[in-house]
């Protein structure tokens, strides 16, 4: 393997030592630092964010590297999304300056501005993408261990997987920059992240906990007269309220924020607000109250505006159905079931599908509406599987956080003894600075190359073991998994298999093709790795058959997981691979039995055969082994 180091970062490296910053404006180094610190600290206590950054344009030298690289990020975040066209001139602006070599030569700046980059991308909507940028962020801001870029980049992407319903992962990102924003002494990102944590409570369903924390920031913000804040947090408490399904109360809050959004003059808010508050009205009973609030909203509410673009379509649908109009309900169901899928809203989405079934209830297409409520069934129980994980590892989180302050504290640490080396090396002698960043490009060299050899022999392990269509594991590595279990198993601690593979599967390739048949499989094996559990393996051991190894699993509790797998793979939409396309599977169930099993052949045989009988039987269908 060969590598060729960036020359440019060599002339980085030199540049950042010998360079002496020419004083191009009005302003000294020193105030230029003091009011980048105050803009990064509290933006605001400015008036006008655009004006400080156009005064800092004005005053920094072309030469001055470290203060250009500190305003290219400053732009990014600057990006006015009141403005038409914000979002893609920010996106344009982040993708063109992460292509400079001075930005690629410096990891805070790339983290930064891939951080912002994925910050709009969530404006946009395009949520898989900007938790791509939150992850690669991540992931460069600990490379950099620089304390405040890793508070900023967990707490963006901690509030978006909380958005998304991955509480667990949200809590730890969450309190983890909370830690550090306190120890920075960062008050007004401490009071963001802060709301951003308790909303993760209201919706995790503890919005008890969340309203103390509400309580808490409303009174701070109220003592600081920021009037923004302190609307964004009766928004949430509005919320909140609605959740302990005290309405009344709810409705006291949208109504003083909806006044003030209005003397604001922000539609957008405003609108925002109107969708929410329809919602309580709707549960109230006064539906009349909620189609004006709602009607009202309508033309300001954008398919960009993501976050209740759907809720729009789903409440006045409710209120369509109520006054008995079911027939005009459906086009805004499919509308609002689309915003939904595309921000991952599964919470959101069961709800659609219950408004749906009652919808075709009313129109007597019982086919339709048996086929909604069992999605929103599935849902329903896909979501009280990944709550009933994600509580436990939310109790972990809240009692670990001596874990968490104690790596804050040395990240904090580490930060200060490094200002104080850099102290020390800037009243050090040319050739001391020459022998360090030698070092540090030795070291960065040695390191990227550790780095790519662990990589390399990752990935090489990661390819012999998995299925190069599905990503799943293969036929090998399944078997091994299997032997392995097999041999482990104890008394007391069943081990149950479930065989399956897709109905008719030959004619899907023959109807639509190999590519076709390729896509369904992927769509198959998505769908199985959904319902399996921690520490279960699913694995592709042939071309459309597939094998789950489900230890300390009853014969019972391995019928039920094939049973809601099958349902799953029934009901899974494939309009997006081929108009008319459906799939289903047979699958049969076994349960280790040391009396009958000798070996994991014997074991693996029962359930074939019982596989078998579900194909005889008719397809489509579960059978156990006898």
């Amino acid at each position: 393997m060969t590598f060729d180091f960036p020359k440019s970062i060599l002339w980085a490296g030199f540049l950042l030592i010998l360079w002496q910053p020419v004083h191009a404006g009005d302003l000294s180094l020193d105030e230029i630092d003091r009011l980048f610190s105050q803009l990064e600290s509290n933006p605001s206590q400015f008036e006008s964010y655009s004006d400080q950054i156009e005064l800092l344009k004005q005053n920094i030298a072309t030469d001055d590297i470290p203060r250009t690289l500190r305003l290219k990020r400053a732009l990014c975040w600057a990006t006015d999304l009141t403005q038409d066209n914000a979002l893609e001139q920010g996106l344009n602006y982040a993708n063109e300056q992460l292509l400079l070599p001075m930005v690629q030569a410096d990891i805070p700046t790339q983290s930064d501005l891939i951080l912002c980059r994925g910050w709009l991308l969530q404006e946009k909507g395009v949520m898989a993408d900007a938790m791509s940028d939150y992850n690669r962020s991540v992931a460069l801001a600990y490379q950099s261990e620089e304390p405040r870029l890793i508070a900023d980049s967990r707490s963006l992407r901690g509030a978006l997987l909380s958005y998304q319903g991955n509480f667990a992962d949200a809590l730890e990102d969450l309190i983890t920059s909370q830690h550090l924003y306190e120890s920075l002494n960062l008050t007004y990102w401490a009071r963001y992240n802060l709301l951003e944590l308790a909303t993760s409570y209201r919706r995790f369903g503890d919005p008890a906990t969340a309203i103390r924390y509400y309580e808490d920031l409303l009174q701070k913000y109220t003592e600081i007269k920021d009037k923004f804040a302190v609307v964004g947090v009766k928004a949430e408490m509005a919320m909140a309220y609605e959740t302990l399904e005290d309405f009344d109360k709810a409705l006291i809050y949208y109504r003083e924020v909806l006044a003030s959004w209005s003397a604001q003059n922000d539609p957008v808010n405003t609108a925002a607000t109107r969708v929410n508050m329809s919602g309580t009205l709707i549960k109230l009973g006064r539906l009349k109250e909620a189609k004006a609030e709602l009607e009202l909203a309508f033309p300001d509410v954008k398919p960009e505006h993501v976050g209740f673009y759907a809720f729009k379509h789903l409440f006045m649908a409710q209120i369509l159905l109520a006054e008995g109009k079911p027939q005009d309900a459906l086009p805004l169901l499919e509308i609002g079931e689309e915003s939904f899928r595309n921000v991952q809203n599964n919470r959101g989405l069961a709800e659609l599908y219950a408004t749906k079934s009652q919808v075709y209830a009313a129109l007597e297409d019982w086919a339709n509406a048996f086929y909604s409520l069992e999605v929103q069934n599935a849902l329903h129980t896909q979501l009280d599987s990944q709550l009933q994980s994600q509580r436990t590892t939310e109790m972990r989180t809240r009692f670990d956080t001596d874990r968490i302050e104690n790596e804050n504290r040395q990240l904090i640490a580490y930060q200060r003894l490094r200002e104080k080396e850099m102290v020390i090396l800037q009243e050090n002698k040319f050739l001391q600075f020459i022998i360090i960043v030698m070092g540090i490009i030795i070291l960065s060299i040695v390191s990227i190359f550790a780095y790519k050899q662990a990589q390399r022999s990752k990935l090489m392990e990661r390819l012999a073991l998995t299925d190069h269509l599905t990503q799943l594991a293969n036929r090998r590595h399944t078997y091994h998994e299997g032997e392995a279990m097999f041999r482990s198993a104890r008394p007391g601690s069943p081990l149950s298999v479930i065989l399956f593979d897709a109905d008719h599967f030959k004619k899907i390739n023959d109807h639509f093709g190999h590519d076709v048949g390729d896509k369904v499989l992927i769509a198959m094996a998505q769908s199985s790795v959904g319902q399996m559990r921690k520490g279960d393996l699913v694995g592709r051991i042939g071309g459309e058959e597939f094998l789950a190894l489900l230890p300390h699993t009853t014969l019972e509790q391995a019928v039920e997981i094939a049973e809601r797998l099958r349902l799953t793979i029934e009901t899974t939409d494939l309009s997006d691979i081929a108009s008319g396309l459906g799939m289903s599977i047979s699958a049969g169930v076994a349960t280790l039995d040391s009396s009958r099993d000798k070996n994991f052949s014997s074991f693996l045989n029962r359930a074939d055969h019982a596989l078998y009988r579900a194909k005889h039987n008719g397809r489509n269908r579960v059978e156990k082994d006898d």
